[in-house]
C-alpha cells in the first residue's frame, strides 16, 4: 500500500501541482490579489459603498483589515471581474 501511495503522491506532484498550466494560473491569482489589494489600500474609494464606510483613510492599519476582509470574501469569479472593472480602461464599471 505504501508504494502505491508514494507512486500516486508523484504522479499527481508531476502532472498536478507542478504542471505548468496550474503553476501559470496561479501566478495570475497573485498578482490579481496584490492589484487589488495595492489599489483599494491607495485608493479606499474604489471599495463599495458598504466597505468604504469602514475604512478610515489612505494606507492605514484599519483600511488594509477592511480591504483584506473584502478580498477575503470575494469568489474567484468576482475577483476577476472586479480586477477587470478597476484595470481594464475598456471596461465599464
Amino acid at each position: 500500500m505504501a508504494e502505491y501511495n508514494r507512486t500516486i503522491r508523484k504522479f499527481l506532484m508531476d502532472n498536478m501541482y507542478r504542471h505548468y498550466r496550474v503553476n501559470r494560473m496561479s501566478s495570475k491569482a497573485r498578482r490579481i490579489m496584490k492589484e487589488l489589494f495595492r489599489i483599494f489600500l491607495e485608493e479606499p474609494d474604489c471599495l463599495p459603498d458598504e466597505w468604504r464606510s469602514q475604512t478610515d483613510g489612505v494606507r492605514t492599519i484599519k483600511t488594509a483589515q477592511v480591504v483584506c476582509d473584502y478580498i477575503a470574501g470575494m469568489t474567484d469569479r468576482y475577483a476577476i471581474d472586479e480586477y477587470q472593472r478597476l484595470f481594464d480602461i475598456s471596461e465599464k464599471s
